[in-house]
């Protein structure tokens, strides 16, 4: 491979179009094409390129990220063959703070753009670095660093801890709307007063347990949304609703019962262009939320339209149910246990073959002796 990459061929990759990423670059995404247009400009890297590694597919990427869209040719062999603490100081102007720490708990594709320099923001913080070298044996995804990124610094500590026991991280990703809705219902006086009222609950248990007391003493809402919100109007006969369902072609014709039993409503998105149903749910005294806007057959809105309505929906005190998600994560973790390492999963392992062999043992004795 040597000898054909530093051969003519060489100089026949750098005069053809823009090389294009194929399916062996799926992990790099966004990345990928900056990365085609370093190695069309050096075809020798493509030898570096095969026996890449994970590790240093994060530290090329990470050093996308800091640069322009068009990194300079020069950087290719730099990206290949430096340390990630070179690189950081190259391309962030920073030493190490610690990614090589995390590369190993890194997922087996890049982060977005944005995660990257998040995740350098963190650790360049020594009290946020401590929390996500604490995350053990959990994979520091975007999700991961963006909740800790957005949240207050004083409740990153125990937010990492409830990381590592909660399995879907991404519910928490709106936690901030969720503490934010929380003063709305009158929680709190303000976010401020909400935040340092929970940042004295230093364990998780303890955490969790606050959380539950303030959603407790929420009041109980007293009436449905509003009969008209932006350009939807609620639609509660249920001849109407299931005349709707066959417009729309989906299953409204079944929620009749929860929303008779004032579970949810179903609001018409009154748009002749871009009709849509929005389902509007409850949550108990967190109160109503919008769970769902689809249009026709259950299709997925673009999103200036799907924001259109969010942002209607939230002017009438009705938020995404993102931000109740997040709340109802929380109230529900389980602080009892925590993720087992790979020493008692290992064990775990063994004493399990040996009850296996145990048991083949004894069903031997027993047929010889039968």
């Amino acid at each position: 491979m040597d000898a054909q990459v530093d051969g003519p061929s060489t100089v026949a990759l750098t005069q053809t179009k823009a090389l294009v990423p194929g399916y062996l670059l799926t992990p790099f995404g966004w990345a990928a094409q900056p990365l085609a247009a370093m190695i069309q400009t050096d075809p020798a890297l493509v030898t570096q390129l095969f026996e890449l590694d994970r590790p240093r597919m994060h530290v090329i990427a990470l050093a996308l990220a800091h640069v322009d869209r068009n990194p300079a040719p020069h950087l290719a062999p730099v990206l290949f063959r430096a340390s990630a603490r070179e690189i950081l100081q190259r391309v962030a102007g920073q030493a190490d703070v610690g990614f090589k720490g995390v590369l190993r708990r890194l997922p087996s594709a890049v982060l977005s753009r944005q995660g990257y320099l998040r995740l350098i923001e963190l650790l360049d913080d020594p009290l946020s670095a401590k929390e996500m070298h604490h995350l053990e044996q959990r994979t520091i995804t975007d999700s991961i660093i963006s909740i800790l990124y957005e949240a207050p610094a004083v409740l990153r500590p125990v937010l990492a801890e409830l990381l590592r026991v909660i399995e879907s991280t991404e519910k928490l990703d709106h936690l901030q709307d969720g503490l934010r809705w929380l003063i709305t219902r009158g929680a709190a006086e303000s976010f401020d007063t909400l935040v340092t009222d929970l940042a004295v609950h230093v364990q998780p248990g303890q955490f969790v347990a606050r959380l539950k007391k303030l959603v407790s003493e929420l009041p109980l809402p007293q009436t449905l949304p509003p009969k008209k919100i932006g350009k939807a109007r609620r639609v509660d006969a249920t001849a109407d609703i299931c005349a709707l369902a066959k417009r729309f072609k989906n299953c409204l014709e079944t929620f009749p019962r929860q929303i008779d039993a004032g579970a949810c409503a179903i609001y018409l998105w009154d748009d002749p262009a871009e009709p849509a149903v929005c389902l509007v749910t409850r949550h108990g005294r967190l109160g109503w939320c919008l769970s769902e806007a689809l249009g026709p057959s259950n299709a997925e809105l673009d999103g200036k339209q799907l924001l259109q309505i969010a942002t209607a929906f939230a002017k009438a005190a009705v938020p995404q149910y993102s931000a109740i998600c997040a709340l109802e994560c929380i109230q529900q973790a389980d602080c009892t246990t925590r993720p087992r390492t790979p020493r008692q999963r290992q064990h775990d392992l063994e004493q399990r073959l040996w009850e296996l062999e145990e048991a083949a043992w004894i069903e031997d004795v027993v047929d010889a002796v039968a």
